[in-house]
């Protein structure tokens, strides 16, 4: 990985652990709903659900930037 790579997880990471502790996301029909710490996990495994994860969030971050959002 990349320093950015490394960077952009950490805030992923970071914006989950934010999260309220009920939390629950779907992602498709085949993964269920993950909760916080299941979120946490697959981001740190960096695992396919895990890069996933980062890309929709860093999607987010950017689209609040520049005012999407």
């Amino acid at each position: 990985m990349t320093n950015k790579d490394e960077l952009v997880k950490k805030i992923v990471v970071e914006r989950i652990k934010s999260m309220a502790p009920n939390v629950k996301i779907a992602l498709g029909s085949k993964s269920g709903f993950l909760g916080k710490e299941e979120l946490l996990k697959e981001v740190r495994e960096n695992t396919a659900i895990g890069k996933k994860i980062i890309n929709i969030q860093w999607r987010y971050v950017q689209a609040l930037k520049e005012g999407v959002v």
